[in-house]
């Protein structure tokens, strides 16, 4: 089986809150299924706790990097001084330099764009018009365009998403993860950041290469043959196991229980007091915004406001479990906060264990401020019995000959 799902959005509070809050970074829809899917079957998942926090356009949520790489804009502040070598050019120096620029009080922080050519604008009202329409609108509604105002920029809220930093399952190098038969790709894959669409594109091939050689490895008997039948038996449980048909017949009944207002009165399903799917999220995000390093706090975060997060997420799975949709649509949104309640309470378990601060700006634990060579390693974590057991792996340097490899 072959896993690659988005990353998880929608865990800490937005920049745009409600009916704005799909307008983000990363596409809503994302709700961290595929990293929920192997943390309860108790895959081994690493580096939670490198979140993702992008840089963009203020208000539109608009990439940046087309300015600074296209027109070659540089980051300033309010008093118009260029700060971006002064904290470094990777992309979380980039955030943590604005961010600090702003706590220093000598904000709002903006890309330099004033002065730019009007052929240089025109470009980028088209290109904005091709990938996000709304900065171009936000130009043309103000009637003053990049070439005679400065963009201002903003950090968004934190993602987990393992093409752009390194969390996700813990992978071998053919793609396999911790569970037998079970392979990861893209941005579910972890340990391998920066790799974006062309790096997941190459590890989903990669992945395939790897079932391909354990199917003739497992059922092929040393040629390309091997046994439907055993192949299923296995992937279903085996004969001894809840065969499919009882799967399926268990995983409708856990449906039709959350679905049982549909058969209550339309006073009681439209009754105020129900606690409905949104108003779960909305807890969830206000949590991890307060209390594990979102906008509010400017990304940092304490061991005490973790263990409130912590406390703050377990309440909310409890009541969740208690809530009733009255239609499919509601039922979506029950699983898809049940999935990204249960990667939040990965990703502050994760925060914990690493004390230390080693990517500033995805990562401020104000407990323990810069690295530490102790932590000079992945932080790990396997589901058990309802707890997370957080661990420790050893980080392979390149030419390590006491590993037997030196590639």
């Amino acid at each position: 089986v072959l896993i690659d799902k988005g990353g998880a959005a929608g865990i800490y509070r937005p920049n745009n809150p409600g009916e704005h809050s799909h307008q983000m970074w990363y596409c809503p829809f994302n709700t961290g299924a595929g990293y929920a899917m192997g943390i309860l079957a108790g895959a081994e998942m690493t580096t939670f706790e490198m979140r993702f926090i992008a840089l963009r356009c203020k208000d539109t949520i608009a990439p940046t990097g087309t300015l600074a790489q296209g027109v070659g804009a540089k980051q300033i502040n309010g008093n118009g001084e260029i700060y971006e070598k002064k904290y470094g050019l990777t992309t979380s120096q980039r955030l943590w330099g604005t961010v600090t620029e702003n706590l220093e009080g000598r904000g709002p922080c903006y890309l330099k764009t004033e002065g730019i050519t009007e052929k240089q604008e025109d470009e980028l009202y088209k290109a904005y018009l091709n990938m996000a329409p709304l900065q171009t609108l936000k130009w043309l509604e103000a009637g003053v365009g990049p070439s005679r105002e400065n963009v201002e920029i903003e950090g968004t809220e934190p993602y987990i998403v393992g093409g752009h930093t390194a969390s996700g399952y813990w992978v071998d190098r053919d793609r396999s993860t911790t569970l037998s038969g079970l392979f990861a790709a893209g941005d579910v894959a972890g340990g391998a950041p920066q790799k974006y669409v062309t790096g997941a594109l190459a590890e989903g091939e990669i992945a395939a290469e790897g079932i391909i050689s354990y199917i003739r490895q497992n059922y092929g008997a040393g040629n390309d043959q091997y046994s439907p039948c055993s192949l299923s038996e296995e992937l279903s449980g085996g004969s001894e196991n809840e065969d499919p048909v009882r799967q399926a017949e268990r995983k409708k009944k856990e449906y039709e229980a959350f679905l049982t207002a549909k058969k209550e009165s339309d006073d009681n399903i439209n009754d105020v007091s129900r606690i409905r799917p949104e108003q779960i999220e909305n807890a969830m995000q206000k949590i991890m915004d307060e209390y594990a390093g979102g906008i509010k706090t400017n990304y940092r975060y304490s061991g005490n406001g973790l263990k409130i997060a912590e406390t703050g997420i377990k309440r909310l799975q409890k009541e969740l479990s208690g809530i009733r949709a009255v239609d499919a649509d509601e039922l979506t949104k029950i699983y898809e906060i049940r999935e990204r309640l249960i990667v939040a309470l990965v990703l502050i378990a994760h925060l914990r264990a690493r004390k230390e601060t080693r990517w500033r700006g995805f990562q401020e634990n104000t407990d323990h401020a810069g690295k530490s060579s102790d932590f000079e390693c992945y932080i790990n974590s396997v589901y058990e019995n309802g707890n997370i057991r957080v661990f420790r792996k050893e980080l392979i340097k390149i030419g390590d000959k006491s590993h037997g490899s030196s590639d």
